[in-house]
């Protein structure tokens, strides 16, 4: 089934359209609610949870939890630990491989942030 022009900036919105289900990240058994609400973005991923107390268990230390994440600017996949340079834009928390992409970033995080598609 073909979704109307949604972008996937918006990412819950997106995956209702699309019909999309989800087990809750951190118990499977349980479904996730998708929803703005229920869901954490960071850089390019998004985490959907069952309750707001296991989606605030993880924004408490997303670090611990979130594996790897994809830097905006190298598009290279790795994994963020405490000292990785960080930016946030539009309630999004970005975290990136060096301190030159983060500013790369901050330069024009428009169009880094996540490519404009339509699905």
């Amino acid at each position: 089934m073909p979704c109307p022009d949604v972008f996937v900036q918006d990412v819950p919105t997106f995956a209702r359209t699309a019909g999309l289900a989800f087990e809750d990240y951190f118990d499977a058994r349980r479904p996730a609610v998708v929803d703005a609400e229920h869901c954490v973005r960071l850089n390019y991923e998004a985490f959907f949870f069952a309750d707001l107390w296991e989606r605030e268990r993880f924004r408490s230390d997303p670090l611990l939890y979130c594996g790897l994440l994809t830097d905006p600017v190298s598009r290279t996949r790795f994994r963020p630990n405490v000292s990785s340079p960080r930016a946030t834009h539009e309630g999004v928390t970005y975290f990136f491989e060096n301190e030159r992409n983060r500013e790369l970033f901050e330069g024009d995080a428009e169009k880094l942030r996540l490519p404009g598609w339509k699905m």
